[in-house]
């Protein structure tokens, strides 16, 4: 500000005033000001379409204007100039009327001081400057607001008023902008998100986090059902009760049913795998594990017609090949399609597929269940949640180097629990959110496909808790209690 002259338009029509004034400023200022006198405000009008002016000082009363007016008419034609009033009266409320209509500052005349024109000066100057960056600013803001590819609206999350809305919100939601400002944000919610909606809007409302997202549908007044992801966060204060909220609303109805129809995807190919692997384990257990029987039979009666050696301990040790191999068939018959299902019901299974790993890893197993009976009601779902506790036991054989697991079956409140508890070196996060985890990512998807939770986490040296939550609906149980230890 130095180094550049400060242009100052004075508006004066007493020829004494002004000369004082000039003379004041100068004083105040020196070389680094020039002034432009002038005693009307049309002429002023003209000077200021003419040159550039950093600063007005203007008399209230001058013979083409007066009071208040004056202030109104240089902020009509002068909106980028800070203005500074100056008047013969010591006047607090003219003086607040005054900065109210737009002016930068109010001083009185004959109290003018070196110290009081140069703060005067700089202080309009600045605070003009900053005026004008916030209205650049909320220009910028309203513009971003307006043109946003997102719905944006600002509301009171305790009464769910409107305050403002942009064009996109209204036309997600179907309605137009009056019609929002007049109404409530849960009217648009559909019916039966409408509970959990409020409740998650107390939660937040409640805990205050930083920002919140949630997903809702939302009912068109034609009737159209779609689902909008919904970010919340806390914006300003409109006053000392109400607190101004930023929701954001994206329509994801077209991701939503994409993700549906991968999901009946999977769940089909899960199926015809499902059906392939029974298949295969039929064929092997029925057509190579009964030729492979018959051979141990025919084997077995050789070896009792031919006693000389070597050929006895050969049909023997072939014999004894045999054997391994329906083992290996009938083990990998069961793994393809477990019949213990099919036999021992869901329950019986999974007893089945503790015991069975307990005594093949050698890895010490508890088993605690609440749940003597439990059946799904189809056997697509019993597969399922078999293949997802064969999944965990998988890896707890490779990679948890544990001595120790502990299952257990519960009943809660509207659901089943199953958890499997190891004490082995614990899983990794990184691991567990790994995309190419694809045992956790297809023990995920099976969950999401029963309606249920799957959860696994775990600390270094601490072991790998792994629960999985269904609901009670798709299956039916006697509850009681059963430990096996």
């Amino acid at each position: 500000m130095n180094a550049t002259k400060i242009h100052i338009l004075l508006i004066e029509d007493n020829e004494a005033d002004a000369i004082l004034v000039q003379n004041d400023l100068q004083q105040a200022m020196g070389d680094q000001i020039s002034v432009v006198h002038t005693e009307r405000l049309k002429s002023a009008f003209e000077l200021i379409g003419k040159q550039s002016f950093d600063l007005i000082l203007s008399d209230l009363t001058l013979p083409d204007s007066d009071g208040i007016t004056t202030v109104n008419l240089l902020r009509k034609n002068a909106a980028n100039i800070p203005i500074a009033v100056l008047s013969f009266r010591d006047d607090e409320k003219l003086a607040i009327k005054a900065i109210q209509a737009g002016a930068q500052d109010y001083l009185v005349k004959g109290n003018l001081t070196k110290g009081v024109l140069s703060r005067v000066i700089r202080y309009s100057i600045e605070r003009k400057r900053i005026e004008q960056n916030i209205q650049k600013a909320q220009k910028r803001f309203q513009t971003i607001f307006e043109k946003a590819p997102v719905g944006i609206a600002l509301v009171n999350l305790r009464t769910g008023k409107f305050y403002d809305v942009n064009p996109r919100y209204a036309f997600i939601v179907g309605r137009n902008m009056g019609e929002l400002i007049d109404g409530n944000q849960a009217d648009i919610i559909h019916p039966d998100d409408l509970v959990s909606y409020q409740n998650e809007i107390d939660f937040f409302l409640d805990h205050e986090p930083i920002d919140y997202k949630t997903e809702k549908r939302i009912l068109q007044p034609d009737g159209k059902i779609i689902w909008i992801e919904m970010f919340i966060v806390s914006f300003e204060m409109i006053n000392d009760k109400e607190t101004c909220y930023l929701c954001m609303i994206e329509d994801i109805s077209e991701r939503k049913q994409l993700i549906e129809n991968l999901r009946h995807l999977t769940t089909h190919l899960q199926d015809v795998r499902e059906e392939e692997r029974a298949r295969i384990g039929r064929e092997i257990h029925d057509v190579l594990g009964g030729s492979l029987t018959v051979l141990k039979m025919d084997l077995d009666w050789l070896s009792k017609k031919i006693s000389a050696n070597p050929m006895h301990e050969r049909i023997k040790s072939l014999h004894e090949l045999t054997g391994e191999a329906i083992e290996t068939a009938r083990r990998v018959s069961v793994n393809l399609r477990p019949n213990v299902l099919d036999n021992l019901g869901l329950l019986g299974a999974i007893e089945w597929l503790v015991r069975d790993f307990e005594q093949r890893t050698n890895i010490r197993c508890s088993l605690k269940l609440s749940l003597p009976h439990l059946t799904c009601h189809n056997k697509n779902q019993e597969t399922s949640i078999f293949r997802i506790i064969q999944e965990v036991f998988t890896n707890i054989t490779r990679h948890a180097q544990a001595t120790q697991v502990d299952v257990e079956l519960i009943e809660a409140q509207d659901s089943i629990l199953i958890s499997i508890k190891d004490n082995g070196i614990g899983i990794d996060q990184t691991k567990s959110s790994n995309p190419e985890s694809f045992g956790i990512i297809g023990m995920n998807e099976r969950a999401q496909q029963l309606g249920g939770q799957f959860l696994i986490r775990g600390a270094p040296k601490q072991g790998t808790f792994v629960s999985l939550k269904l609901p009670l609906a798709i299956t039916t149980t006697n509850t009681g209690e059963l430990i096996n230890d």
